[in-house]
Formats: structure tokens, sequence, C-alpha cells
């Protein structure tokens, strides 16, 4: 029999059924990757999501830890397994955009080995002193004058990640010398910067609001374009000349490269709608993360133009690891 127009017409609309059917197919369970500890707020942010997607996108969503080497090793996991939407990873922006000018064997292609799903979160950084600072040093330029004169330190939460460079930048900028200190997180700073001793971080805003409200340590500028919410009172560093520190940390949720784009584009809407669930938002207001989404599209195209600036100021800061 002759295929009609109408013929033609029922099957593109049948295969298209079919498709969208397999597509929302729910599996049995999925993963959410975390490169970092339990309890951490990496790991509490990936939580609040499986919550929220199980018994949507899957039956049951579960956190599984693959922790260490700053991320990676939760990436490698993820670039490995089968490219069905059942293995994600919830990477912060560092070990997508920054540590492939940092480690000469990076074991993944941040661009080759994952399809960006959407970013989640965003937080700007704090540039914060304490104890061991004079109280005389309200402001940014007080510092500068202060450190001109007496060797200083500055601690962020790993080694080859965007604090420390926005913390290089900054000595770069200001014409002063600060030793960075890599610590394991943000949970060991704040107690030496409360106890004096460690002058000053580059720290995550949410670990440090509350006592920076208390007056326990002082903030004295923030890395993002406009003034955080969180902290409205303190200027940003581009406000005060140092444009080149201006950025922001982000997390983002990755699939394996191959995965099919009606199963990104599924798991996209469902973590979107996931974002503005109660208990998710109330979360972010409480860490001190701003909520931030973005397609598929618009992200690899933040991680090309974050992977191009960061690339010069890596090379010049000449820091560098093999593994």
């Amino acid at each position: 029999m002759p295929m009609t127009r109408r013929h033609l017409l029922q099957g593109v609309a049948a295969s298209a059924a079919l498709w969208s059917g397999r597509a929302l197919a729910r599996p049995s369970l999925a993963r959410i990757m975390v490169g970092f500890a339990a309890g951490g707020t990496l790991d509490v942010i990936g939580r609040r999501l499986a919550d929220q997607l199980g018994g949507n996108f899957a039956d049951s969503v579960i956190v599984e830890g693959r922790t260490g080497a700053g991320g990676r090793i939760a990436i490698d996991a993820t670039k490995t397994a089968t490219p069905d939407g059942t293995t994600i990873v919830l990477s912060p922006s560092s070990p997508i955009v920054i540590f492939p000018h940092v480690y000469t064997k990076l074991s993944y292609d941040p661009v080759a080995d994952l399809i960006p799903i959407t970013p989640v979160c965003s937080n700007a950084q704090t540039f914060v002193v304490g104890k061991a600072v004079p109280e005389s040093v309200k402001t940014l330029r007080d510092f500068i004058g202060w450190a001109k004169v007496n060797k200083t330190f500055y601690a962020t939460p790993a080694a080859g990640s965007i604090m420390h460079f926005q913390g290089w930048a900054f000595a770069q900028q200001a014409g002063i010398e600060m030793t960075h200190a890599p610590y394991r997180g943000m949970a060991a700073i704040v107690p030496d910067l409360l106890s004096g001793t460690m002058p000053t971080s580059m720290a995550v805003t949410g670990d440090i609001r509350q006592h920076v409200e208390s007056g326990a340590l002082r903030a004295l500028a923030v890395t993002s374009a406009q003034r955080s919410r969180f902290l409205p009172n303190v200027p940003t560093f581009a406000e005060l000349g140092f444009d080149q520190v201006t950025g922001v940390d982000w997390y983002g949720l990755f699939a394996p490269a191959k995965t099919p784009q009606p199963i990104v584009e599924q798991l996209q809407q469902m973590v979107h709608a996931a974002m503005k669930a109660k208990p998710v938002a109330e979360f972010f207001e409480q860490m001190g993360f701003d909520s931030y989404t973005l397609d598929s599209k618009q992200l690899a195209s933040r991680i090309q133009e974050e992977t191009a600036r960061w690339a010069p100021v890596v090379k010049q800061s000449g820091f560098q690891l093999d593994n």
C-alpha cells in the first residue's frame, strides 16, 4: 500500500511518542557522585537534590561519596559510568575550569568526558581577617598598608581552587606578598581565624557570615560583581579597584559523555523544578548560597569563558601539580 502523508505523520508521531516514553522511563536507582566528605556543603546539597529527584527522575536517588583528589575521583567515576543518566556528578567549578591548567596529568577532559546539565547554586568568596590582624585594620586599604610591613598568609579550602588564585591575583594587584596556606575545607580554617593562628582567608561566604555578623571576623571585600545580599555592607573587590579578583564559585551537575540529549534535558528540567522546592530554597538561603540555574548550552558557554579567563592567571602564578 502506498504511504500517504497521513501515514507518514502518524509514523513520525508514533516514533516521537516511543522515544519520549524511553526518555521518560523511570529507572529504579540513580546516583549523584560527590567528591567531598559526608556532611560537607557539597554532600548536603547533593542530598537535598536527591530527596527531590527521588520518585521523579528515578524511584530512588542516592548520594555516593567518592572523596579525595579535590573532587577528581568522583569525576573519574562519572566519566566511565553508563551514559544513561543514572550516574551524574555534582562538582564545584574549580575541577572543571581551573584544574585543566593546574594539573600536568589530569585524568579527565571536562569538555570531552562530561556533558553539563545545569549549575544549581553559586557563592561569592569573602576576604576576611581574624584575631591575628590588628583591630585598626578595618578596610582593604588598611590591610594593604599593614601587609606591606608584615609578613602574612591567606588560607583557602584547597590548593588549585578558585579561592587560591583569587588571593594570588589580589596580592599581585595590591603589590603585597601573601603566602598561600591550603587547608582541607573551610571547617578547619574558621577555628584558626578565630584563634589567631591564621590571619586571613579568601573564604566561602556562607561559612564565615555568622562570625562576621558577630564581629569575630572582619570582612573586607567580596569577589562577586555586585555586593552580596548576605553581606550588603561589604564592598566588592571591583569597587575598590581590584577587578582581577572578581568571580564566584558555582556547583554544577554533569553527566557522562554520550548521554542522550533527551535524558540531559529531562534531568535539567527536574533539577530546575527541584531548586524551587521549599527545602532546597531554604537550605541555600541558610547556607549563604544563591540559587543559580542555566541550560546545558549556557553552562557549556560559561565553562569555555571561565576556562579561558583563568588560564593566564594560573600560568602567571607558576603553580602546577603533577597529580
